[in-house]
């Protein structure tokens, strides 16, 4: 499949815990703090999505929980930063696999890492002053 301009095509999705497999959400994976797990059910769902023509994932997100009424809580591993760290290198360990050349590998996008997820009363918005 060739573009006019020959830039390839990439196709993107959200698979945060899984792609046709369904994994438990990510704070319930850190709750076993057993990184492996998780990067292990990121190479399945990059296998998964890979062969679905899949490219590019935006996970994991790696902001740190600071207000558990936030809505992006489950997509994290809670608000222990070491914790945080370990999960999210992980995720993008297992998601991109050792070769990121190898059919199966799926771009990682560790997102809303710079304090997104400092929101007041839950909410992701606020007045400025």
């Amino acid at each position: 499949e060739q573009t006019r301009l020959g830039i390839p095509l990439l196709f993107a999705a959200d698979v945060i815990h899984g792609m046709r497999t369904v994994f438990p959400i990510p704070l319930a994976e850190a709750a076993s703090f057993e990184p492996a797990l998780a990067e292990r059910t990121a190479r399945a769902t990059a296998v998964e999505a890979t062969a679905a023509g899949i490219h590019w994932t935006f996970a994991p997100m790696v902001d740190i929980a600071r207000d558990q009424r936030w809505g992006r809580v489950a997509e994290g591993a809670g608000e222990d930063t070491v914790l945080g760290c370990a999960f999210a290198a992980a995720r993008v360990r297992g998601f991109q696999g050792e070769d990121l050349k190898a059919a199966d590998a799926l771009l990682a996008t560790p997102k809303h890492f710079a304090g997104y997820g400092a929101v007041a009363a839950g909410m992701e918005y606020n007045e400025v002053d």
